[in-house]
């Protein structure tokens, strides 16, 4: 498939992800590219194939699944250079591992991702990147949290259109109230800060103004930012105090466009306004509805703050037994997550290694193609450049810059050599002593020529030279050399009596040449070299006076 028809196909997917109702289709479609790119060997289509694939687990509730998906997304934008979609694909994870209490996991992707915006142009891969340093630094120190997403709202706000700044608010106002969560788990009284109100208010704006803009009628997001917004409300004011209010106002959000991770947090929001007021056994059928959803999703977070607030209950209501067993299950669930934490960082263990072999071997793969590639464009007798490599560089250099198609192109010329009798050569000494010859005449073509020369064995006895930056008077200096070094070498060291001559033409290139021009003319010019030569001998042999080279 064309990179073009994959582009198609995971934008399909990303439209289908947007509108948040059909994560099934997603993952199929998803799977579907990805599995096409496997088969072609696309490792940046396989990437942003399965970053897709993580975010429809991620909608489907299927969290684990999600998470490791979105690992091997990340690892692979690492391995391609890919700084941006690496970076987006680590706020993914980090997401992730806050959602399944693995906090050290997400603060350490979601800082990574954070290092990795900063290095590129801002935008909005810089506000998701700190938006979710946030999200994660919410179950490790809310007061940091705090900062860092305030610090993402004016980031949002500064780069992107007014309803982006959304997320960040809602996130920063949940923030706060697993703060006031804290408080009572720890005996202090709850106080929201009224930053916070000032906070909420914002948001409500901003929830009222995307709700009746045309643009965002059929945006899915809106709905989603009214039910956070009553839901947020309602636990700001159980904790000041307005018990009743509150809880009218929690039973009567509406759920319904929510994503499922989000339901054990509405859950544990409506069993607190129920706590708050009195509703005891109301408030335990909502945290055993917080426990089954935060236990089918695997949220050790919300699971332990369900278990606390069942301790407040069955406190209130007299049961000590009940609040000892509660207790019993929050220790547990507070060593399990630890666990988990241990569990993760084995399976992050042994994906690191995992992925430093599939290092290795794409390194490999790279190395094994650059040889064969050179191995293609090199003659392997002479270890010159072969036939393949010059008709390459001959159409680099005759065809002319596409920024530049009037700039008058720098000289060059092209320098055609034939061994003289060579057969017989071959014929006297034998073919062993003829390839002798050939590698000693690749040798002296690359001591004579500059590295920005090329040397070429182009069949047989014949060699090719370009040489750059000559005009042609400069490349006749440079041929009259070049006969002197191949007349005045040693060439009975290989032989005793061996003598090697060779005819040499030059052709300078012209803006109208083509490669079979440039060659032909040279050709001619090495062959006009060559009878000259003969014509001298025969001379010399009826007695004719000799004639200068």
């Amino acid at each position: 498939m064309h990179e073009g028809n994959y582009s198609a196909a995971l934008d399909e997917v990303s439209a289908v992800l947007h509108q948040g109702q059909q994560p099934r289709r997603a993952h199929a479609l998803a799977a579907a590219v990805l599995a096409r790119a496997k088969a072609e060997g696309d490792l940046l289509t396989q990437a942003r194939a399965l970053y897709l694939l993580g975010r429809a687990e991620h909608l489907d509730a299927n969290l684990n699944a999600g998470l490791s998906l979105a690992r091997q997304a990340a690892h692979l934008f690492h391995v391609l250079d890919k700084p941006l979609e690496e970076s987006t694909a680590l706020s993914h994870v980090a997401h992730l591992a806050s959602l399944l209490g693995l906090s050290e996991e997400a603060v350490e992707n979601a800082t990574l991702s954070v290092q990795l915006a900063d290095t590129l142009p801002p935008g909005p891969h810089t506000v998701d990147a700190y938006n979710y340093l946030g999200v994660a630094a919410t179950w490790v120190e809310a007061d940091y949290a705090d900062r860092i997403l305030a610090k993402t709202i004016a980031l949002a706000q500064r780069l992107l259109p007014p309803h982006a700044a959304a997320r960040p608010m809602v996130n920063r106002l949940i923030n706060e109230l697993y703060r006031l969560e804290l408080c009572l788990q720890r005996g202090q009284a709850p106080v929201v800060q009224p930053a916070m109100w000032a906070q909420l208010e914002d948001y409500r704006t901003l929830a009222l103004q995307s709700h009746g803009a045309e643009a965002s009628a059929s945006d899915p997001c809106v709905p989603v930012m009214r039910s956070m917004l009553d839901i947020v409300h309602a636990g700001f004011l159980a904790h000041s105090g307005q018990r009743l209010v509150a809880l009218d106002m929690a039973l009567g959000v509406d759920t319904g466009p929510l994503p499922p991770w989000l339901h054990a947090f509405v859950c544990c929001i409506v069993a607190r306004c129920q706590l708050a007021a009195g509703q005891w056994p109301a408030a335990l059928t909502a945290t055993q509805r917080t426990l089954d959803i935060a236990r089918a999703q695997g949220q050790l977070n919300f699971e332990l703050m369900s278990l606390y607030q069942r301790m407040e209950a069955f406190e209130a209501l007299g049961d000590s037994a009940g609040v000892l067993a509660k207790f019993h299950a929050f220790r547990h669930c507070q060593l399990r997550q630890q666990t988990e934490i241990i569990i993760s960082r084995e399976r992050m263990a042994s994906l690191r290694l995992a992925w430093r072999e599939q290092t290795r071997a794409l390194e490999a793969l790279h190395t094994s193609t650059r040889v064969l590639e050179r191995l293609t464009l090199e003659d392997p007798l002479t270890g010159l450049a072969n036939r393949r490599h010059l008709e390459r560089k001959l159409d680099e250099l005759l065809t002319p810059h596409p920024d530049y198609p009037d700039h008058p192109a720098t000289p060059w010329c092209l320098v055609m050599i034939d061994i003289d009798g060579f057969k017989q050569i071959n014929d006297r000494y034998s073919h062993v002593l003829g390839d002798d010859v050939l590698r000693k005449m690749a040798q002296l073509l690359r001591e004579v020529t500059r590295p920005q020369d090329l040397a070429v064995r182009l069949a047989g006895d014949e060699f090719v030279l370009i040489l750059r930056d000559t005009t042609e008077p400069v490349g006749n200096l440079f041929v009259e050399r070049l006969n002197r070094t191949i007349d005045q070498h040693p060439w009975s060291a290989i032989q005793p009596g061996l003598a090697v001559r060779a005819s040499i033409g030059l052709a300078q290139a012209h803006g109208d040449d083509t490669s079979a021009s440039l060659l032909r003319r040279s050709d001619l010019r090495m062959y006009a070299n060559k009878t000259d030569k003969l014509a001298r001998h025969l001379a010399q042999q009826a007695g004719a006076a000799p004639l200068d080279r």
